[in-house]
């Protein structure tokens, strides 16, 4: 049976497959030796593309969808699809003229973008049903909100009606999700569930499929994640709560490991002292452990209920991802005690924690890599790194690999069974002494990626079953999701690629891509990975969204106009299953870029109080407390409404009583919105509407079903 269901999902894929090519034109004077294709079609793996007319070309079969990829040219990323001045064609410099768009590609740069259509129909053609289910895999089954989600998916426009058949009892299953080709159908099953069987009606008539038994340990969501708001800190910039320890960061910095550093020593700087040539990674600031305890409160008026911090381990920059000490907290942070003393209240006002775990590299002050310093092939920690000669000087990328190529980041291989082991003690260690869960840095860098994490779930849930493991994956990569890894990844495929787009209001991505684009997401991804997202647009990776926005860089004033699209995109992502993570500051609407020179990652200045923007921060208060009072909102249920124009609407919940319709406008004209059928009450206003309602531009309603 098995095998049928992968052969007939296979053949369902193939139905609706469309013949891309992708071709790439080299600019004149450019010696180009090999191309390769890699993209989110193909897990960012190599197609060669063959020589063509001058150029290079490769075609690829793909379903319906979106897809972001790069040419991988004479063994080099461009670092820009739509601008690279080396290999893109003058005068726009674009790598792939064909690309519709680019986004971020979670390392400075952008992959190009292409949305593949649904082959077109004649009036009238029914779609054919293309009935796909297969219940090992988590986008099809899996365990949230109290139940087990069943899905399957369809041809668009297919089904009339399906139902979930189990026993002697039938449970109804409702249109989840459409976008152009297919559409997804859902069922909730409280209670026992072995086999069952899945109804089928179109019209030509009624089908049965199944039976199908589901895992015996599906999938299930950690039920504390999406009950509340996110908020992530990085430490140096919060606030700086001891002056005293202020100056012990000149003590571990890197300079003190790194022989080729050159130019003047690290610096401790005042608050609001303004950023200078280092203020990326050795200008410190003095923000601390005492200063996030005393800003707890804060948190919990935002609604703050999880906490993300950036890297508070010993280490030889501001920003923490060199780590020197995996078991010590950095003595410019704070303590041990102080950090339990954190932990405690946090936990006491209902805040839990993630810390920020770097498992792929270390800093040039990391014990081990200090001992091969000094010892060479004697050293028991040689075969921890991927030495390529000795002696060598610390800091040099020549002379052992580096995440990116930095000498100042040597690569760990985490293909030792004693680093694997000794990594995996870390991680135990620090959910024992207190924190909720990990956010892992980089997870697709390391060696035996997959298989290491597989390792680190079975290792953190049998000491916390209800652990939360985040990992920093920028694309949509379902592969990370299958109930063996990660429950979520850092959702910048949702925030960035969809949410941010949609809220800037471009022609060029309409309301109806949006909506598409969210389905297509939320099909791929199972259920219980979505009541439990990971949901953020902006990070301490990214410029602030305000600046994205249009609102301007860390000295400029913000346009009414930016301000207001902020608002918009903070209650689009506030309206989403999982839960929406704002960067420090964002909430105050503050600005700050990130340039290509230095000073680098403005959006990372120290934040000033004393400057917070009232309006924003009542406004995130104000979706903290909405979440919080809306059942619906906290739902890992997602529903397709409506695409057109500026107007996006999707619904949230369970059908029926208090399901909330979250409606957002991001043009500048005010749109009408029509409702479903019933009594459609507006929390804010405390007005009920029926029938039809305005949305004022760039505005948002969120409605709530009445009885």
């Amino acid at each position: 049976m098995r095998a049928l269901l992968l052969l007939f999902g296979l053949l369902s894929s193939l139905a609706l497959a469309i013949p891309v090519e992708f071709r790439y034109e080299p600019p004149e004077g450019l010696e180009v030796r090999s191309v390769s294709l890699r993209g989110s079609f193909n897990n960012w793996g190599e197609t060669p593309m063959a020589p063509v007319g001058g150029g290079f070309a490769v075609t690829l079969d793909l379903s319906p969808g979106e897809y972001a990829y790069k040419f991988f040219i004479n063994g080099t990323w461009p670092k820009d699809m739509c601008y690279d001045p080396t290999f893109g064609r003058p005068p726009e410099y674009k790598v792939d003229h064909r690309a519709q768009d680019c986004v971020d590609d979670g390392f400075g740069g952008r992959n190009a973008l292409l949305v593949v259509g649904a082959p077109p129909k004649e009036e009238g053609e029914a779609a054919p049903l293309d009935f796909t289910h297969e219940p090992e895999d988590p986008a099809y089954v899996s365990f949230a909100d109290g139940g087990l989600v069943v899905r399957f998916r369809a041809g668009e426009r297919s089904v009339q009606k399906a139902t979930l058949l189990f026993g002697e009892r039938e449970i109804p299953m409702h249109l989840q999700l459409r976008y152009p080709g297919a559409e997804v159908w859902r069922a909730k099953a409280e209670g026992a569930l072995r086999a069952y069987r899945i109804r089928v009606e179109t019209a030509e008539g009624a089908q049965v499929f199944g039976p199908f038994t589901p895992p015996e340990t599906p999938f299930r969501e950690v039920e504390w994640v999406g009950e509340g708001v996110g908020y992530q800190v990085f430490p140096d910039r919060f606030q700086n709560g001891d002056p005293k320890n202020d100056a012990l960061a000149l003590l571990s910095d890197e300079y003190h490991f790194n022989r080729l550093w050159s130019g003047p020593p690290p610096v401790v700087s005042s608050w609001t002292d303004p950023p200078h040539f280092y203020h990326c990674c050795h200008q410190y600031y003095g923000g601390d452990l005492q200063g996030l305890l005393e800003r707890l409160p804060y948190m919990k008026a935002l609604g703050v209920t999880l906490l993300y911090l950036n890297p508070i381990f010993l280490s030889g920059s501001v920003h923490g991802y060199d780590t020197h000490d995996y078991l010590e907290v950095a003595p410019r942070l704070g303590d041990k005690p102080l950090l339990k003393r954190v932990l405690e209240e946090a936990h006491r006002q209902r805040i839990r924690v993630l810390f920020d775990f770097v498992p792929n590299h270390t800093g040039l002050g990391f014990w081990a890599f200090q001992d091969v310093v000094q010892r060479g092939p004697n050293s028991p920690y040689w075969n921890w790194y991927f030495i390529r000669k000795w002696p060598f000087t610390p800091g040099d990328p020549g002379a052992y690999e580096g995440w990116w190529g930095l000498g100042s980041l040597p690569k760990l291989n985490t293909g030792n069974p004693g680093v694997r082991r000794y990594l995996l003690e870390v991680a135990e260690y620090w959910v024992r002494f207190g924190f909720d869960g990990v956010r892992v840095d980089v997870p697709g860098d390391l060696i035996d990626a997959h298989g290491f994490f597989k390792d680190l779930r079975k290792a953190l849930k049998a000491i916390r079953p209800d652990a939360y493991l985040v990992g920093e994956i920028w694309q949509k990569d379902p592969s990370w999701l299958k109930g063996d890894e990660f429950d979520s990844l850092m959702n910048y495929a949702l925030g960035r690629d969809i949410l941010l787009r949609y809220a800037r209001g471009s022609a060029l991505y309409p309301a109806s891509r949006a909506a598409a684009d969210l389905a297509r997401l939320f099909a791929d991804y199972p259920e219980a990975a979505l009541g439990m997202g990971f949901n953020l647009v902006g990070s301490h990776d990214t410029e602030r969204i305000l600046t994205a926005l249009g609102g301007g860089g860390l000295r400029d004033t913000p346009s009414l106009e930016a301000r207001a699209r902020q608002r918009l995109l903070a209650a689009l992502l506030y309206a989403l299953p999982g839960v929406p993570v704002t960067f420090q500051g964002d909430e105050c609407g503050f600005t700050g870029e990130k340039p290509s020179e230095p000073p680098y990652d403005l959006h990372r200045y120290p934040l000033q109080w004393d400057r917070c923007h009232q309006e924003t921060l009542a406004f995130y208060q104000a979706l903290g407390r909405l979440r919080a009072e809306l059942p619906a909102l906290r739902s890992s249920l997602y529903r397709s409404y409506l695409g057109e124009g500026f107007l996006l609407a999707f619904l949230r919940g369970e059908p029926g009583a208090e399901e909330v319709l979250a409606a957002f406008n991001s043009g500048k004209e005010r749109a009408t919105l029509p409702l479903p059928e019933g009594r459609w009450q507006d929390p804010l206003e405390g007005r009920a509407y029926r029938g039809k309602v305005e949305v004022e531009p760039l505005g948002f309603r969120y409605l709530v079903r009445l009885p």
